[in-house]
């Protein structure tokens, strides 16, 4: 994954503090008030500010129609203004119940969201002010999400409790929803292909590769054609013996080439990273799913966000209703 990609899903929805103005603050000749909350109002100026990526990537679309694109944006900035009325709505319970966030929880809720996608923090900065969004701009927004979690642990954690039967319900649930995994036992012949090898060279190693295919398939010794043709001499006294491999983690034009194959079959010599391959499956099962003691801490992080979302939303719409909410906002 690219660091611009990374830097895309932190961002989450958009960028930039939540930044409510009074009724009477200065505004553009075309800026309007766009949704108030009691005596405070949000301008469409600021919400396409913070949704101005997105924005950006629509208006940049050719494949889209002139339809298709003022349907986008109107959705944007929908989504957009939602959040925002919610991240008021936060702020304000937050102030109430005297909730603050530090710098350091902000650093440290940023390096954890860039390492568990192979980031640094520094990495995301620098992607993002590429695409013109400030490092601040994206603190404000990570402090805003900070403090929303900081919030929702303080108000809705205590209404969430998980029974064992509870858990082992949600474990049946990921269960079959998680596709099936084959297991393969395999075996090969490499025929090598130095780097840098010649066309000829690379040619008289395809024809090696196709020729031990053909016995291959012909019905001849697997164990005396891998000690015949193979070059891997790590596996080549062993019937070229690779184990037992997972599908997905071989190089794409090796898995491809396993896909089709039943339980003792080769295949035709196919090219890999080091030379042209004859691959012969063993055997095909599929993995079983990991017990549920193994998993059970997995499965309560997984119904607890879920449930979660579900309090947030619920005590989102208690907050709304202590707020005179004026929505003016094209209709949904």
């Amino acid at each position: 994954m690219t660091i611009r990609k990374t830097a895309w899903m932190l961002v989450l929805c958009a960028f930039g503090a939540v930044s409510l103005r009074g009724a009477s603050g200065a505004a553009d000749d075309i800026d309007r008030v766009v949704c108030t909350l009691d005596e405070d109002a949000i301008f469409l100026s600021e919400v396409e500010r913070q949704a101005r990526p997105f924005l950006a990537e629509i208006a940049g679309r050719n494949d889209m129609s002139a339809e298709q694109r003022t349907a986008a944006r109107r959705q944007v900035l929908r989504q957009t203004l939602d959040r925002m009325v919610n991240e008021s709505l936060i702020r304000r319970a937050a102030t109430r119940a005297h909730t603050t966030v530090t710098s350091t929880e902000v650093d440290e809720f940023i390096e954890r969201l860039a390492a568990e996608r192979g980031a640094t923090a520094d990495q995301v900065y620098a992607a993002l002010e590429s695409e013109g969004i400030t490092r601040s701009e994206y603190r404000a927004r990570m402090e805003t999400e900070v403090l929303t979690l900081k919030v929702l642990q303080t108000r809705v954690r205590g209404r969430v409790n998980f029974s064992d039967n509870d858990l082992r319900q949600e474990y049946q649930r990921l269960v079959r929803e998680m596709p099936q995994r084959a297991v393969m036992h395999v075996a090969h012949i490499l025929v090598e292909v130095p780097e840098g090898a010649t066309d000829a060279v690379r040619g008289a190693a395809r024809a090696r590769a196709e020729e031990a295919a053909r016995r291959a398939a012909a019905g001849e010794d697997w164990a005396a054609l891998v000690r015949t043709f193979s070059s891997d001499t790590n596996t080549r006294d062993e019937g070229g013996d690779l184990g037992e491999v997972s599908q997905g983690t071989l190089p794409e034009s090796l898995d491809t080439a396993l896909e089709p194959l039943r339980n003792g079959q080769t295949s035709p010599a196919v090219l890999g990273p080091s030379g042209y391959h004859v691959l012969r499956l063993v055997e095909r099962r599929v993995e079983p799913p990991p017990p549920f003691e193994q998993v059970r801490q997995q499965v309560q992080g997984s119904l607890l966000q879920r449930e979660m979302l579900r309090q947030q939303q619920i005590y989102l719409r208690e907050l709304r209703r202590s707020v005179a909410v004026d929505d003016r906002l094209d209709p949904r």
